[in-house]
């Protein structure tokens, strides 16, 4: 299940079967005992969960049990989703906010009434969904007679986007409101021109344009930031977004509509095919923007001696990123909130990336505002990297050192370079081939008969490889840009 969700579901019976049922689809059949053991808790605990899971079983699926150990089976074309969606009205604590979503203030006896919990319970379940709520600076405030969201708006439409992204098309949270996701796929593919065509992150933008209808139309406006209405890519957009949510019955004024615009440019793709208006707008009216990221762009190429670096996506990504910072510093310092396990995200090993984003924070004034860096940063070293490995895609040498029936031999070492990828250059030696000046720290040795290797570590897999060989393989050789 979605580990945003799985924060929020505070019961934990029901978080346990939720458990249960990952390892069930995950593994094609386990016992009681290894079910426990994976979970954490006892066999006579998981044959309880067991009974209530086949209760809450969606149809087309079922839960077989023989003396091979516990399967859950479905039917073709049954969807996992449709198991998460049986168990989520269990959850009071999905119920308390789920219902908040809808309503600027809850009537909490009403609340009590339908779920069967008491206020007590309620409470508890509160204090625990407001420690998961903490980083996103809101919580619920709770009396015996109404519950609310306390916390800036724009705060609170960012935790639901983030905990509504993944069910944005199976309606979940939204089949008792009607918002049509026609409407927002229509001005995508209708309204945005050739002139105005950017690429999107499409379940992104719809779940942003579900919460902004749905929360304007529950009374709950944004308000209390600053923003440039005569912003050119602002001005260039806003005429559309107001049309778009006109649709909906929403009619956007002031901070809303600016927010509206904002998480649509937060929907856009990097390595955009931006439209001819778009990029006039780009290269023409923020002049100082373009001329920083480009000059940035041109020192990390200079550094690092890649001359085709200035050649790539990189300077209008960065001045994409830029500029969403300095449309309105205070959002973007609220939107980092929604995926803040990024904030780590990036290698050591680039400094100069690092050095060059900081740098570039710096030199603009309209960033003062912002306290934390690290967000921005991150996502300058990724994009970054993206841009580096695509001009010098890094590899890593695997030496295959095999000895069998050459057919055979050639074979599995084309299998085994389509297996580990592009960034592994996988080279057939001999034993006697091996020597030390070849080989480089994070090279590895695979192979099937032993060898007398201590530079570098060596894999030993079978004559015929079995798939757990090729899984760890794959895992050993992985090399990502994290």
């Amino acid at each position: 299940m979605y580990s945003m969700l799985k924060k929020i579901i505070t019961e934990k019976d029901i978080y346990r079967q939720i458990l249960l049922l990952e390892q069930l689809l995950n593994h094609s059949q386990l016992t009681a005992k290894e079910l426990a053991k994976k979970i954490k808790t006892t066999e006579r605990t998981v044959f309880s969960d067991l009974q209530l899971i086949r209760d809450y079983l969606p149809e087309h699926w079922e839960l077989l049990s023989d003396k091979g150990g516990i399967r859950l089976l479905s039917q073709e074309q049954s969807l996992t989703n449709d198991i998460w969606e049986a168990f989520l009205p269990h959850s009071v604590s999905l119920q308390l906010l789920k219902q908040l979503f809808f309503t600027k203030e809850l009537n909490v006896p009403q609340f009590l009434e339908e779920t069967g919990v008491s206020y007590e319970t309620l409470k508890r379940q509160r204090t625990k969904i407001n420690r998961q709520l903490l980083p996103f600076k809101i919580k619920i405030r709770l009396t015996s007679t109404h519950a609310y969201l306390l916390g800036e708006e724009s705060a609170i439409r960012i935790f639901y986007h983030r905990l509504l992204l993944p069910f944005t098309h199976n309606n979940y949270f939204f089949e008792d409101y009607s918002i049509h996701e026609e409407h927002y796929l229509h001005f995508l593919t209708k309204k945005l021109t050739d002139d105005l065509y950017v690429d999107t992150e499409q379940i992104f933008g719809i779940c942003w344009f579900f919460i902004n209808s749905i929360r304007i139309k529950a009374g709950c406006p944004i308000n209390d930031f600053s923003f440039d209405t005569n912003d050119p890519l602002f001005i260039l957009y806003a005429p559309l977004l107001k049309d778009l949510y006109k649709r909906e019955g929403v009619y956007l004024q002031d901070e809303e509509i600016f927010f509206a615009f904002f998480c649509f440019i937060e929907s856009w793709n990097y390595n955009n095919p931006l439209g001819k208006k778009v990029s006039d707008v780009l290269a023409k009216e923020y002049p100082l923007l373009l001329n920083k990221v480009q000059q940035t762009v041109q020192e990390i190429a200079d550094e690092l001696q890649l001359p085709d670096l200035s050649q790539t996506s990189l300077s209008t990504n960065l001045l994409l990123l830029v500029l969403k910072y300095v449309e309105s510093p205070a959002l973007s310092e609220q939107f980092q909130l929604e995926y803040q396990e990024l904030l780590l995200q990036r290698r050591e090993e680039y400094t100069i990336l690092t050095e060059k984003s900081i740098a570039l924070f710096n030199s603009l004034p309209q960033f003062a505002a912002i306290k934390d860096t690290t967000y921005f940063v991150n996502l300058f070293s990724l994009l970054g990297q993206q841009a580096i490995f695509a001009t010098q895609p890094q590899t890593r040498t695997v030496f295959f050192v095999f000895q069998s029936e050459p057919a055979w031999k050639i074979f599995l070492q084309q299998e085994l370079a389509d297996l580990l990828g592009k960034r592994v250059n996988l080279v057939s030696l001999e034993a006697s081939q091996l020597q030390p000046e070849r080989m480089q720290t994070g090279d590895l040795i695979v192979s099937n008969i032993p060898l007398d290797v201590t530079t570098i570590p060596v894999n030993y897999i079978s004559t015929i490889p079995t798939k757990n060989e090729l899984s760890q393989l794959a895992e050993l050789t992985s090399h990502s840009y994290l």
